[in-house]
Order: structure tokens, then sequence, then C-alpha cells
């Protein structure tokens, strides 16, 4: 489920910047949390607001996160 939402948000924010796709308020605010190294919000709660995945500060430690649950 993670997995999935991580890589529908990568590809939302790549057909954005590359314009495909338009540039949403939700894709900015994803850009500018993968930019300031934040977890965007999507990849932690989902719509309704239930936690989804962990909670952490940094992006860095929540992909290791990812990479260490995968494994």
């Amino acid at each position: 489920m993670v997995l999935g939402i991580v890589k529908g948000t990568m590809v939302s924010m790549i057909d954005a910047i590359d314009g495909n796709i338009s540039m949403t308020s939700e894709i900015v605010d994803q850009i500018n949390a993968v930019f300031d190294f934040r977890v965007p919000r999507n990849w932690q709660y989902d719509p309704t607001g239930a936690e989804i995945s962990w909670l952490t500060v940094s992006l860095a430690g929540w992909i290791k996160g990812l990479l260490d649950r995968y494994h």
C-alpha cells in the first residue's frame, strides 16, 4: 500500500514538472516537502487523516524505515 502511494506520488511529481499533467496545490506541497527533506503528508496519512505509515521527522529516516520494512 505505502509503496504504491510513494510510486504514484513520484510519478505525479515528475509528470507535473514535465508539463504532462496540471500542477495542483497538492503536488506543489509534495514537491516542496521532498525539496525540504520532509516526508510528504500523503505518505503518512490517508485523506481521512488516519495514519498509514510510520511517523519520522526526516525524509531520510522515513526512507530508511521503508527499506528496512521492505527487506
